[in-house]
């Protein structure tokens, strides 16, 4: 028990890199926890003004009683999501796995305390999605103090059995991937399935606000599908919304049940999967012929290049934190395209005084998303124990840096050409408006591209055991994505003020300042 409740500690400081902070420099350490402590009241306010809108809606609707159906479910695959992202990296495939292994511990401690801390991360993804809710419903509903007993076991059971399913998947993959080689590129396409379906379904239901009667209708259907798809979701609000305990004990019998099963099968297969994904190489193919040498061969920057594309697609959870606003723009330009073409969104329905806003407003749209995506504020601190390679190679660390900031420019500019191209035919701009249409993006893209490599490159960090830990929780990461909302803020506020001359001038000075930086940063050179 006592070797469990240490793994445990040690787990749950490294989620977000506390005990690093902790034992860093003071000085050091007191700014980045002021960050992550702002970080994390941001975070926290979004997710509990979203919840708790989203709860108000159904109140709106008539249909209070399904804020406890919608909360459980929502809550417990929030935290299974969350959980199956970096479960490959926590329970399978992380970099220490010898040295934890060398500890004088049992296996199932060394299990029990990583999938514990996965169900605290899942436990705080359904803390914000449920509490809000829960909290919206008892003020409209009459709420028992079974009720609430209820309601606060649900947000404890809730996430085991999402997360059970979510670690199978978990096993399978890492288990398939060691001898799949397209394994990586099938959880991408999955994943990102997944998201765009979320978007589209929250498009398809925000399409009906202007009309309350289908919005109820829309609701009543969507609670029933929930309910039907999710039978343990359903139990749970039975107990809550009917003090129905019998369904409740369910609910709770069902969740335990597997999270025990599938401990018990993460305890057996810990060691074979682990082994099996620390055995398995790439199979490369090796020619003594020089012909086929010479095809192959290229200059150092492309050849960089290839190597930088090849790890973002290796790496799914890098790829979608990335890439996932470039797709998203491209989908919402598609969107536009098809709603004016179908007449589905016609610009009649707007308001004469915003019309003429819409010029001005739609570059910044763009560029929002493209502000937020950069492959670059992750790619040097994810040289990691290989870092020695790049730092000894034969190139100057312009080649290097230069290839890195080249594959996130190869990633974005043809998805936002492409995006533009599609809004400029779509909505009756001006010249200048379209014009602005394609240099805000762009200089959206290299603003995000050189600052998260600046910031990389100047303070790497080659520690992490997971790829998670820069990919996600990175300094660079957070600094860029919220410079990157403030940049299309304050972009799109002049805009609004002064039209499209000013976003002209903004993207101008976004872009000079971005080169500069990138000179300043190869000037620079790379950390060790």
């Amino acid at each position: 028990m006592r070797s469990f409740v240490l793994l445990l500690k040690i787990q749950l400081l490294g989620l977000f890199s506390i005990n690093k902070t902790l034992h860093a420099d003071p000085a050091k350490a007191k700014r980045t926890l002021a960050v992550a402590a702002l970080v994390v009241i941001a975070v926290v306010l979004f997710a509990a003004m979203y919840s708790s809108g989203v709860a108000q809606a159904l109140v709106q609707m008539g249909l209070p009683e399904a804020i406890p159906l919608v909360a459980v479910l929502v809550g417990a695959v929030a935290g299974a999501v969350a959980a199956f992202l970096k479960t490959n990296g926590v329970l399978f495939g992380f970099k220490d796995y010898d040295l934890v292994m060398s500890l004088p511990v049992p296996i199932s401690s060394v299990v029990l305390s990583r999938v514990a801390s996965l169900y605290a991360m899942s436990l705080l993804f359904g803390l914000l999605a449920m509490v809000p809710a829960f909290a919206v419903y008892a003020a409209h509903a009459g709420v028992t103090a079974t009720g609430v007993v209820c309601m606060a076991l649900s947000v404890v059971l809730a996430p085991l059995l999402p997360l059970a399913v979510a670690i199978v998947l978990a096993v399978l993959i890492a288990a398939v991937s060691a001898r799949f080689k397209h394994a990586n590129i099938v959880v991408i396409v999955l994943t990102l399935a997944a998201t765009l379906a979320a978007v589209f379904g929250s498009l398809a239901f925000s399409s009906q606000a202007d009309d309350m009667a289908a919005m109820t209708a829309l609701g009543t259907q969507l609670t029933t599908q929930l309910a039907s798809a999710f039978p343990p979701a359903m139990w749970a609000a039975a107990g809550i919304v009917e003090g129905d305990l019998v369904q409740f004990l369910a609910f709770a019998v069902v969740n335990l049940v597997a999270a025990g099963v599938v401990l018990t099968l993460v305890v057996r297969l810990f060691v074979p999967v682990n082994t099996l994904l620390m055995s398995s190489r790439p199979r490369g193919t090796f020619s003594f012929d020089d012909k086929g040498a010479s095809a192959k061969s290229s200059t150092p920057l492309r050849a960089l290049v290839i190597k930088e594309a090849r790890l973002l697609v290796a790496t799914p959870i890098y790829l979608m934190n990335a890439c996932i606003g470039y797709v998203l723009v491209f989908v919402a330009a598609v969107a536009v395209a098809v709603g004016t073409a179908t007449g589905i969104m016609s610009l009649d329905l707007l308001p004469p005084e915003l019309a003429p806003l819409l010029g001005a407003i739609a570059p910044w749209g763009l560029a929002f998303f493209c502000s937020i995506s950069s492959t670059t504020a992750a790619s040097v601190s994810l040289e990691g124990s290989a870092r020695w390679l790049m730092l000894t190679a034969p190139v100057p660390a312009s080649t290097v840096l230069g290839a890195k900031a080249a594959v996130n420019l190869l990633v974005g500019v043809p998805f936002l050409v492409l995006s533009a191209l599609l809004i400029a035919v779509s909505l009756p701009l001006d010249a200048l408006s379209i014009v602005a249409l394609f240099a805000v993006p762009l200089a959206a893209c290299l603003l995000a591209t050189f600052l998260g490599l600046a910031l990389d490159a100047r303070r790497p960090r080659y520690d992490w055991t997971t790829v998670y830990e820069p990919v996600k929780r990175g300094m660079p990461v957070f600094v860029v994505v919220f410079a990157g909302m403030g940049f299309a803020f304050v972009g799109m506020a002049a805009a609004t003020l002064l039209g499209a001359p000013a976003s002209l001038l903004i993207a101008l000075v976004a872009g000079a300042g971005s080169l500069a930086l990138y000179r300043a940063t190869v000037k620079r050179g790379l950390s060790v």
